[in-house]
């Protein structure tokens, strides 16, 4: 019986248990464990108590902890909570009781809800806390729950999803500091507090050195000192950039979900928003009736959009150029690279200058092509020590960038873009890889870098020659976009 959940709702407010051996508690749920209840100005009735709760002396206003394997059944006032009936003989375990009780008790079983039900429930999203984080997730802070509600409707704002309730509980498994997130109740992030809570970080303008611990950025993985809440003013004096705990966890979740929305997003989440565009929009969902597409595929292509890191908060669009290509096509490769040439103008802005330029790392046409000519069978040991090496050259040049503060993208040609963003993708979550496609036709970019084969060792290879590999991408871009329908909306210079 998953009495956790059952009780979870209960918090702040008065219920009786009922326990093996006669034994009635009433209290207030004050917090809930792993495998037990804490209830605070707890008082305790004996079965033989006709009805009216005797306040014993001993144990009224006390606290009490209950195992969930010694519960019974549950109430709260006039809400009926039996999930598990009181039979006549409490005080022996089912196991123990003759036919005659056995036949009864399956009796009111039936009658009672299905008690697998609730095994089968799954919290979507969940933060769970050490005992030492208690008071930062009980009801009684207000402002923490403010943030958290915040930051839902921060991230509805600029990923276009509706994020989960998010369940929060406390875990005796967890260190005292520690907390993490769970999805579909598999842990996604852990992170420890250190001594004091407060972290402090040199964004490049701090005097001086700070006493404290020296530590990790739970959310962005940038050194950081922890210290102690009187030691706030004196680090922010000295030019450090100091976080509180309550906004440390709310934004290490904020961008925990951006990471992770694309496993969130389930098919009963994209027909809300289908259902959402029926007054506004009521020719695209007229046209999509029509169309071939199913829920599925809008969904698959919505959830590879999210993994790339780009917002569907322009719904619209996105769907209007799923329903216009829908009809060619079933492939979700050609199916997101539309969208994402749609979206171009929305995906390119997060990389523009004051200018108006896009700030880019390329790749040169002959290394392009190369990359274009490896199959999967290609990848073997020849080819698999100057792909390491492009990765790393990659993966240098864009930690060098960062210092510059100018958010840089990887711009390559439409045909390669899938799959270098997959070869990227682990080392690199964060860098996102565009098509010359998706570059508006008037906005000019500003090349950061060049990769050569030169600077990977790049061995010579039976390719063709130069101008023959110049052109080839370009033409299978071409093609690919002639497939859907639409013309190339940009060639690179």
């Amino acid at each position: 019986m998953d009495y956790s959940s059952i009780l979870s709702r209960y918090i702040g407010r008065e219920v009786c248990i009922s326990t093996f051996g006669h034994i009635k508690l009433r209290g207030e749920v004050a917090a809930i464990y792993e495998d037990c209840v804490r209830l605070i100005n707890a008082s305790t009735q004996g079965d033989a108590e006709d009805g009216a709760w005797n306040l014993d002396g001993d144990h009224h206003g006390q606290e009490a902890l209950v195992h969930f394997h010694h519960i019974v059944a549950i109430s709260c006032g006039d809400e009926d909570l039996l999930d598990i009936p009181v039979v006549a003989d409490a005080g022996k375990p089912s196991w123990f009781s003759e036919p005659e009780e056995k036949e009864q008790v399956e009796a009111v079983l039936s009658e009672a809800a299905e008690p697998w039900r609730s095994y089968l429930a799954m919290d979507r999203l969940t933060l769970e806390v050490g005992q030492g984080l208690i008071g930062m997730i009980s009801p009684e802070s207000k402002d923490f729950y403010d943030r958290m509600t915040a930051v839902r409707c921060q991230l509805a704002d600029s990923l276009g999803i509706v994020v989960p309730k998010i369940r929060m509980r406390d875990s005796r498994q967890l260190g005292d500091g520690e907390y993490r997130f769970l999805i579909d109740e598999n842990e996604i992030a852990r992170a420890r507090f250190g001594p004091g809570k407060y972290i402090a970080l040199d964004m490049g303008t701090a005097t001086e050195t700070l006493d404290g611990t020296p530590g990790v950025d739970p959310t962005f993985g940038g050194p950081g000192i922890w210290i102690r809440a009187e030691q706030q003013r004196e680090a922010e004096k000295a030019g450090y950039l100091v976080i509180e705990p309550g906004m440390l966890l709310v934004t290490h979740l904020q961008e925990t979900i951006r990471r992770y929305a694309h496993e969130m997003l389930t098919l009963d989440d994209v027909r809300r928003l289908i259902d959402l565009l029926r007054d506004d929009q009521a020719a695209e969902v007229e046209e999509l009736r029509a169309s071939p597409l199913s829920l599925s595929t809008i969904h698959a292509v919505l959830v590879r959009l999210l993994e790339e890191g780009v917002s569907i908060k322009n719904f619209p669009r996105v769907l209007e150029t799923l329903v216009r290509h829908g009809a060619r096509t079933g492939d979700i490769e050609l199916l997101v690279a539309a969208v994402r040439v749609r979206l171009g103008r929305q995906i390119c802005q997060r990389y523009l200058d004051r200018d108006g330029r896009v700030h880019a790392i390329g790749l040169e046409p002959e290394l392009e092509e190369r990359l274009l000519e490896l199959s999967d069978a290609g990848l073997g040991r020849k080819a698999r020590p100057w792909v390491e090496r492009l990765m790393d050259n990659l993966n240098d040049s864009f930690q060098q960038l960062e210092e510059q503060q100018q958010p840089t993208a990887l711009v390559t040609s439409i045909d390669l873009r899938s799959n270098l963003w997959r070869m990227i993708s682990a080392q690199m979550p964060r860098v996102s890889v565009l098509s010359f496609a998706e570059v508006p036709r008037n906005t000019e970019i500003f090349w950061e870098m060049r990769v050569t084969p030169d600077d990977i060792g790049l061995p010579e290879g039976s390719s063709r020659s130069n101008s023959a590999s110049n052109a080839q991408p370009y033409a299978k871009a071409a093609h690919m976009m002639e497939k859907l329908g639409e013309k190339m909306p940009r060639q690179p210079r």
